[in-house]
């Protein structure tokens, strides 16, 4: 048992982001605790009490070949929090909760830099007391990588992810979008599935605060760093929880929409650059973006995408700022060429 927990401690810290992170927590519980179920659920406190995220679930059944058969379910949703993980949330204790059959949910809560963070909840977790010493360890030694992960991962104004991250989650988005596509490409015609839309793909944005220089020449820099804060918070208001938000540097800011058709995609840039436009900044006034986005498409490299929204941000920012181009219709229409521009992304 002890080295089978000790080989389970050093997987759990083998991971490099939080992703990965979140499901080798979910796989090490379900080696030890017999559980019918075990879902992670990621709570920011900002939002509704009675809806979170649920981030993972793995099912467990009998198999008589091998003992267990999992059934992960790894498509991040927002589910209702029923009474009892509001409780685990609000009150940041553990809650048990009795279920059909006699035996027990419990839920424990996830403590991120003495915050509440999520709760990992247990499915017919019998004999509880029996198994607490070894979830809250473990749950523990989670929390505390967690908390190095998040450290590494944020950008330390905004709490926005930040730049390193940028290439492995834009891949992991890709990769996701490449494997819902082949699975609806088999789809027979006449299913009760849709089919889906070739213009619903990811898109990345960048976002550039116009004369940001000159805010922080005539306010100074404590001012400008509340603009960055307040235009992060106000992104994480505006954008769904499934967009990857990012700091990428000084005042520009990227945004990786989860796929969706083109025009919602116009739609949805054009109104957040309308809420910063509309926005009353303290002592400042009004503030604009400049925002330049493109397709992203699972075929293409990153850098080959960030370089597009580059672009079409350059474009935006010397035909008179404070609006929204797409690179794909500026090289339809002729305005942009191939040629290399002078000025461009840093990628190292």
């Amino acid at each position: 048992m002890h080295d089978l927990i000790l080989k389970s401690v050093i997987e759990i810290t083998r991971q490099r982001d939080t992703d990965s992170l979140e499901l080798s927590l979910v796989t090490t519980l379900a080696q030890f605790i017999p559980a019918r179920a075990i879902a992670l659920y990621r709570y920011s406190g900002e939002d509704r009490a009675d809806a979170v995220e649920e981030v993972v679930r793995l099912s467990i059944t009998a198999d008589g070949l091998t003992g267990k058969k999992y059934h992960w379910s790894g498509e991040k949703r927002t589910v209702a929090a029923d009474r009892h993980l509001q409780q685990c949330l609000q009150s940041a204790s553990i809650v048990v909760a009795e279920a059909n059959g006699g035996s027990e949910h419990v839920l424990y809560p996830v403590v991120l830099e003495q915050k509440v963070a999520g709760a990992i909840l247990l499915e017919g977790h019998e004999d509880e007391y029996t198994w607490r010493p070894i979830i809250e360890a473990l749950l523990t030694i989670y929390s505390n990588y967690l908390a190095i992960l998040h450290e590494s991962e944020r950008d330390k104004l905004t709490g926005l992810l930040n730049r390193r991250t940028y290439d492995s989650k834009l891949d992991k988005l890709l990769r996701a979008q490449r494997d819902r596509q082949q699975t609806n490409k088999y789809h027979a015609a006449g299913s009760d599935h849709r089919l889906v839309d070739p213009n619903c793909h990811a898109w990345l944005a960048l976002i550039d605060i116009d004369h940001f220089k000159r805010i922080n020449d005539t306010y100074g820099h404590l001012f400008g760093d509340e603009v960055l804060l307040m235009t992060s918070q106000k992104m994480r208001r505006f954008f769904r929880k499934s967009d990857l938000l990012f700091r990428f540097g000084g005042e520009e800011f990227l945004i990786i929409l989860e796929p969706i058709p083109a025009e919602m995609a116009r739609r949805t840039l054009e109104r957040f650059s309308q809420a910063i436009a509309g926005h009353n900044f303290p002592q400042i006034g009004g503030i604009t973006v400049s925002i330049g986005y493109s397709g992203a498409l699972e075929t293409e490299s990153s850098h080959i995408i960030l370089d597009r929204a580059d672009k079409a941000l350059y474009y935006a920012k010397d035909h008179g700022r404070n609006c929204v181009f797409n690179y794909e219709e500026l090289m339809a229409e002729g305005k942009l060429s191939e040629q290399p521009k002078t000025q461009s992304v840093t990628l190292f």
